[in-house]
């Protein structure tokens, strides 16, 4: 159905913008070259291109810490995080004390679902 709407919608635009014609499409590119050549629109990219690699560093790490939170959900494994304390479903680790926590009040992970 997607597939279908697509094909649609491009020939649909195929045809609007043949109608439109070659005129149409040089004024378009004209009004795009005078936007980007804009002192003011230059400004902001040269800010963007400075911005950018920060932002890419903050964005890489907290996307690594998501994604190993989301796997560790998902596969139910143990988490471990920047410090090397861990924690899963039987119970944690602390490296800063060096000391085990676990978990022995039911009979191990899934014990929910025994008779």
């Amino acid at each position: 159905m997607r597939k279908l709407l697509f094909i649609i919608g491009a020939c649909v635009g195929y045809i609007l913008g043949a109608k439109a014609g070659r005129e149409r499409y040089d004024q378009i590119s004209q009004q795009a070259s005078k936007v980007w050549g804009n002192p003011k629109v230059q400004s902001t990219v040269e800010d963007v291109k400075a911005q950018a690699p920060k932002a890419a560093t903050a964005m890489a790490g907290s996307a690594k810490e998501i994604a190993g939170q989301a796997k560790a959900k998902v596969t139910g494994h143990e988490t471990t995080d920047l410090s090397g304390n861990y924690e899963n479903e039987t119970g944690s680790w602390d490296a800063q004390t060096g000391t085990a926590s676990i978990d022995d009040s039911s009979f191990g992970p899934g014990s929910d679902k025994l008779p």
